[in-house]
């Protein structure tokens, strides 16, 4: 069986590491000859240092835009140039705060208090260039948006492009990547079958409700908000709450007929 895990606030809670126990578990279903699929926002750059012995593993970044497998970029879908030329435009407009994220490096406007500044290329991998730079992108984040502007420019972006767009919850962010791509899209197309699935926000949404198992770490408040009425399964955003969840699954009798 496919195990697809989210990362941030899925399996990890402050945005640099995974707790080692998880990880240790995480290779007791690879022993169990399940197969471990991490399915992340964060572009391919950003999930090799966080995932740690896994980055040889299968990495769907960038909300499902970019994929590596055995240490290799083997998907890549860029968003198309007329709708990249909107969103500068809207950037340049509006002053917004943006990382756009290329196959590998990146441009971006943000603080260095803001929450995402320290997952954005912890390993020093890339290069930061000038927006002008970046000619195909893969995903776009707009960033420390306020009320108001989440709601224009979600109408706008959805009236004038064909992005996908998924609102950030509790984060007043916009993630943009190209028309029908998402974590659920991609893994299907890649992995078909079925799969159990971990994941915490809005953009695991399609990813969980296609799932053989869900399995939803934090409040189910934050599912229903997320459109996720029902998970199998749910367990608090902690690094125990992730263990009992895993653990659980490892242990059901029922669930091991479902290995492959």
């Amino acid at each position: 069986m496919k195990f697809i895990f989210d990362v941030d606030g899925t399996l990890s809670f402050d945005g640099q590491k995974i707790d080692q126990r998880i990880l240790m578990l995480l290779e007791r279903l690879k022993q169990r000859h399940h197969e471990v699929v991490f399915a992340s926002a964060r572009p391919i750059r950003d999930l090799i240092p966080i995932v740690g012995p896994f980055a040889n593993d299968s990495l769907i970044g960038g909300n499902g835009s970019i994929v590596s497998q055995h240490g290799k970029i083997t998907f890549c879908r860029t968003i198309d140039n007329d709708d990249y030329q909107y969103v500068k435009t809207l950037i340049a407009k509006e002053k917004l705060d943006y990382i756009v994220d290329g196959s590998w490096d990146y441009a971006a406007r943000l603080s260095s208090i803001s929450p995402i500044f320290k997952q954005l290329d912890p390993g020093h991998l890339a290069h930061r260039r000038p927006l002008k730079d970046i000619l195909q992108p893969i995903k776009i984040i707009l960033l420390n948006l306020t009320d108001q502007q989440m709601v224009q420019l979600f109408d706008s972006l959805q009236t004038e492009t064909s992005l996908s767009i998924v609102a950030s919850l509790g984060e007043h962010n916009l993630d943009l990547t190209t028309r029908d791509v998402n974590k659920y899209t991609t893994a299907q197309s890649l992995f078909p079958g079925d799969y159990v699935a971990f994941g915490n926000d809005s953009n695991d949404q399609a990813l969980l409700l296609h799932a053989k198992i869900s399995v939803w770490i934090g409040s189910l408040l934050t599912a229903k908000r997320a459109g996720i009425d029902h998970p199998d399964q749910w367990y608090p955003a902690s690094n125990e709450g992730v263990l009992k969840a895993i653990d659980g699954l490892l242990k059901d009798e029922s669930f091991k007929n479902l290995a492959d």
